[in-house]
C-alpha cells in the first residue's frame, strides 16, 4: 500500500516557507498549491474513480461490449491524466522556491548529513 498521507502537511509546510520567502512578490493564483487544497483527498478521489472505471472496463470486455469499453479507456486516460497531473502541477509549484531572486544556487557537491539517517543515498 501506498502511504501518501504526509502530503498535505508538506504541502502546508512548503506553502508557509514559499510565502516567508518569496514576501510580496508571490502570486498565490499562479499557484496549483492551496492551503484550502488537499493533494491526498484528489489523489484518493482520482483512484477510486480510476478503479471504477477499470472495473466498467473488465466487465464491458466481458459482456463484448466495444463502445463500453472504449468509453472507459477514455475515461481511465482521463484519471490517469489527473492523477499524474496532482504531481506534476505540485513539482511545478515547488520549483519555485529556487527561483526566488535571493535564494542561493544549490552546491553542486552537497550531501546530506548522516546525522539525519536519510537512507537514499
Amino acid at each position: 500500500m501506498i502511504d501518501i498521507s504526509k502530503l498535505d502537511k508538506f504541502k502546508d509546510a512548503y506553502l508557509e516557507l514559499l510565502k516567508h520567502e518569496a514576501g510580496d512578490e508571490l502570486d498565490e493564483d499562479d499557484l496549483y498549491l492551496a492551503e484550502d487544497y488537499s493533494i491526498v483527498e484528489s489523489f484518493q478521489k482520482d483512484i477510486k474513480n480510476l478503479n471504477l472505471t477499470i472495473e466498467l472496463f473488465f466487465t464491458a470486455k466481458e459482456n463484448k461490449d466495444e463502445l463500453t469499453m472504449q468509453a472507459a479507456l477514455l475515461r481511465i486516460s482521463t484519471f490517469l491524466s489527473g492523477i499524474s497531473g496532482i504531481f506534476e502541477q505540485t513539482r511545478e509549484d515547488i520549483d519555485r522556491y529556487v527561483k526566488i531572486p535571493h535564494i542561493a544556487d544549490f552546491p553542486e557537491n552537497y550531501k546530506i548529513p548522516e546525522h539525519y539517517n536519510y537512507p537514499i543515498k
